[in-house]
């Protein structure tokens, strides 16, 4: 018996740690990285000749194409039309730094003006375009963004 409880422990340390083989899945050392997003072209890109269209960035994130215009100048405009054959995305976003420039207007059907914000912050901001501003037969969206003060 005595031999029996000695033994005990030991055959129930494999079970006992076996069950904490999930939990090992949500320690924060252990998480996996997000993978980076893929970039697409879903819309057309004109942006004035000196700029390079390269900087622009699209990618889906869910059911939502985000527009990436972290890196565009502080000024500036560029137009978004669907490509020959396509139609706009059910939802479209596009993602600012705050800092960078203070205000975003986009024209399409209607006209709206996004504040981005002029503080610094390390976190983008995402500015989801109401489907009203993109309607089906809106032939292209104009972006503009600079100073407040402009808008």
């Amino acid at each position: 018996m005595q031999r029996l409880t000695r033994l005990l422990p030991l055959l129930l340390a494999p079970l006992l740690l076996g069950g904490c083989a999930p939990m090992r899945s949500h320690l924060p050392w252990q998480a996996a990285v997000p993978p980076a997003p893929v970039p697409v072209r879903e819309l057309e890109v004109t942006l004035p000749a000196a700029a390079p269209i390269s900087i622009v960035l699209q990618f889906w994130e869910r059911n939502t194409l985000v527009v990436d215009l972290q890196a565009v100048a502080s000024t500036g405009e560029l137009r978004l039309r669907p490509q020959p054959g396509a139609a706009w995305p059910v939802r479209l976003a596009l993602r600012a730094a705050p800092g960078h420039f203070e205000a975003l207007e986009v024209s399409g059907a209607q006209r709206v003006v996004f504040p981005v914000g002029s503080g610094r912050s390390d976190l983008p901001v995402t500015l989801t375009v109401a489907p009203s501003v993109y309607q089906g037969t809106t032939p292209e969206l104009l972006l503009r963004w600079g100073t407040a003060a402009s808008f």
